[in-house]
């Protein structure tokens, strides 16, 4: 077969009769599973020999590895571990109903017999990023970063780093996912119960590490079993392309990452979302969000809802109004409502110290605690408090009961809910939790699944963790007024990309302009303003438009170019939104932030599979930002071949008809000029 895909497997601290070993895997169609114990060697053809403990053949398979399943395994290096018991593999077919699909389910399992002497036991497998005759292989998935690469190639991540949710640098992000997609048509999804942690080498390989590591620096450490033992469990499935093989895990009958059962609300799809954070951070009172809703009445903007966020709460964690700050917060809601606004607040996991909820909430042990039974106190962004465990169901009942208190008492619509993240749990993970969990991140699901409970469709999170299967909106993590890849603006195509390919196809972008941060520092200005027109541009082709800071802060050009993005999102962008919203919805592989390379035909266009400035919305709209400071012009690659027409919808004359609007796929258009006030994007022609 033509295309290939190289995966390379190191199984570390293998030990048999006092020898370091190594464990090279070919995969075969069929179910193998070895004598036990026993030990491995691989010749320089990728033979696999298995052998067993008193090193007698047992069996041998020979086969050209490269002409086999698109599979080429090599070794690795091994880690030398004395003293830690048996070790056991095995590989079995999983059974798919696709037809042209294979996969296995990889098993790999150390000590359980021997003890070892506090050393820490380790397993290790590397995909590759390259096959053995030099030729790329594009991997896609993981997680959000705060450095968003796209493809992961082009990450450097070298420290081991655990796979779990986090809002700092050189960690994994807000949304994550064990599932690692190449363009070669082979698919990675490691077990949820692995202890697993990651490691990038920039377009080497990736490395999937189960261990038990207690020396965490931040955040809370996998849940150690009794006895001395681990694991490193993961299913690989190959199909034909980068597409089919997706469309295979993510299949709604036997997938492995699951999908949404509805639509989300429509209306904040349709309409921008107008929050008070990016604006005027905490520093907001009854008459900031009325006047807020004025100016934006005035301005002649539509609006799916006005979100009142931080700043609202006499302590954090009341989840009601300041009664200084919002002296009628019940009128104030009820003339929102009656001037078109819905209102949504903000809202986390954190009981402050300080807050009216927290004693009753310790008395009932509804917090996750630490190894003396007391609440942990943690240190988040707005002070300290305590982490509602929402594994206890009488904790979560009464997170539930408390919002919906305030929902009915005040005729709120919905919430915001923020954090989430693993890295705000204790050190000890879950150990201590109502249900004790080896994997911390199933903290963030209880924590989604409640608040979907609560907020229903119009929900909206920042973290997320197996959950692909609700239908709410999941945020971008806060992204800063700059230009560049450390969480500005060029970050926002590749973390999209990267939610879509993950399962959250509801992506809610965060605010256009980005939330006026400074260093790390709340900064009351407001972002450039060529930067803020090029995120406006941007934010009429994904999926919701979010404002905080305003067009009319800049000027008349800016309203003007702001309501007319708006405009094109709500009358063109929208209705290809939806409808491939019901495309994944109902099982097949259509997605609202489509990579490039979704509409190749060429299962090795590495052109495609590098692009990380353009994207497709649904089926239809291929869209080419300018992401460049400065920029007023740039490359804009059309996918497909030459079946595939592509119509200029930036020239407002452009038909199918006329000439030189229509490109022929699978071609570049090079140095086109793209103004300040446009945006290039291309609608895919139906015309023959």
């Amino acid at each position: 077969m033509s295309q290939k895909v190289t995966i390379s497997f190191a199984l570390l601290g293998i030990i048999a009769a006092g020898a370091i070993t190594v464990l090279c895997i070919l995969l075969l169609p069929s179910p193998l599973v070895a004598p036990d114990p026993y030990t491995y060697d691989v010749n320089d053809r990728g033979t696999i020999k298995w052998y067993n403990a008193i090193g007698h053949e047992q069996l041998s398979i020979y086969s050209e590895v490269l002409a086999h399943l698109h599979g080429s395994f090599n070794k690795t290096d091994v880690t030398e571990t004395v003293g830690c018991g048996r070790f056991s593999a095995s590989i079995t077919t999983v059974q798919r109903r696709q037809e042209n699909v294979q996969c296995w389910k990889v098993r790999t399992k150390r000590g359980g017999i021997l003890p070892c002497f506090n050393q820490t036991l380790r397993v290790k497998d590397c995909v590759s990023m390259t096959t053995d005759n030099g030729k790329s292989v594009f991997w896609f998935g993981g997680a959000e970063m705060i450095s968003q690469q796209w493809p992961v190639n082009s990450m450097n991540l070298n420290r081991k780093t655990s796979f779990l949710s986090s809002d700092l640098p050189k960690r994994c992000g807000n949304v994550l996912e064990r599932y690692f997609l190449s363009s070669h048509g082979a698919a990675v999804y490691v077990d949820p119960d692995v202890p697993l942690y990651i490691s990038v080498h920039q377009d080497k390989d990736i490395c999937l590490e189960a261990m038990y590591d207690g020396d965490q620096l931040v955040g809370p450490s996998y849940l150690h079993p009794v006895n001395d033992e681990i694991d490193l469990n993961y299913v690989i499935c190959l199909a034909g392309n980068a597409k089919k093989v997706h469309q295979v895990m993510t299949d709604s009958e036997d997938g492995f990452i699951k999908r949404p059962k509805s639509l989300p609300d429509l209306k904040m799809m349709k309409d921008p979302i107008w929050s008070t954070w990016a604006r005027f951070k905490s520093d907001i009172n009854q008459s900031v969000v009325e006047n807020f809703a004025e100016e934006i009445l005035l301005n002649n903007f539509t609006n799916s809802q006005l979100e009142i966020d931080d700043g609202y709460e006499k302590a954090y964690g009341d989840f009601s109004f300041s009664e200084t700050k919002f002296p009628n917060a019940t009128a104030m809601i009820k003339n929102l409502h009656k001037k078109g606004f819905r209102v949504t607040t903000w809202v986390t996991p954190f009981i402050n110290l300080n807050s009216a909820n927290y004693n009753y909430a310790r008395k009932q042990q509804f917090f996750l605690t630490d190894d003396s039974g007391s609440p942990d106190i943690v240190r988040w962004w707005n002070g300290r408090g305590s982490v509602v465990d929402f594994t206890n169901h009488k904790a979560a009942s009464w997170y539930k009961q408390i919002l919906s208190d305030v929902k009915e008492q005040f005729a709120l619509d919905s919430f915001k809910f923020d954090a989430g993240e693993t890295s705000y749990l204790p050190s000890a993970g879950l150990n201590y939790s109502a249900v004790p969990k080896t994997n911390p991140s199933y903290y963030t699901t209880y924590y989604a699944e409640t608040a979907f409970e609560i907020g229903g469709v119009m929900s909206e999170m920042r973290s997320s963790w197996k959950t692909q299967d609700i239908n709410m909106y999941m945020r971008l993590m806060d992204k800063g007024s700059s230009w560049g890849t450390l969480r500005g603006f060029q970050t926002v195509i590749p973390t999209a990309l990267t939610f879509s390919i993950l399962g959250y196809i509801y992506v809610l972008p965060d605010m256009i302009g980005g939330n006026a941060y400074v260093l790390g520092s709340n900064n009351s200005g407001k972002p450039d303003r060529e930067l803020y027109i090029r995120w406006i541009e941007l934010g009429a082709f994904l999926p919701c438009m979010q404002f905080s800071i305003s067009p009319w802060q800049y000027d008349d050009e800016v309203v003007e170019i702001a309501q007319k993005y708006v405009t094109i999102h709500r009358t063109v962008v929208y209705d290809e939104l939806v409808k491939a919203a019901e495309r994944y919805v109902s099982g097949e592989m259509s997605l609202l932030v489509s990579p490039v390379w979704f509409y190749s035909n060429a299962a090795d266009d590495e052109i495609a599979f590098t692009i990380n400035d353009q994207f497709i919305v649904g089926d239809r709209y291929l869209v080419a930002p300018i992401v460049e400071k400065g920029s007023t012009a740039r490359n804009v690659y059309l996918p497909g071949d030459d079946r595939v027409r592509w119509i200029d919808r930036m020239r407002e004359d452009c038909s199918d008809d006329v000439p030189g609007c229509v490109v022929q796929g699978g071609k570049w258009v090079m140095s086109y000029y793209v103004p300040l006030n446009k945006i290039s994007w291309w609608e895919k022609s139906t015309k023959l």
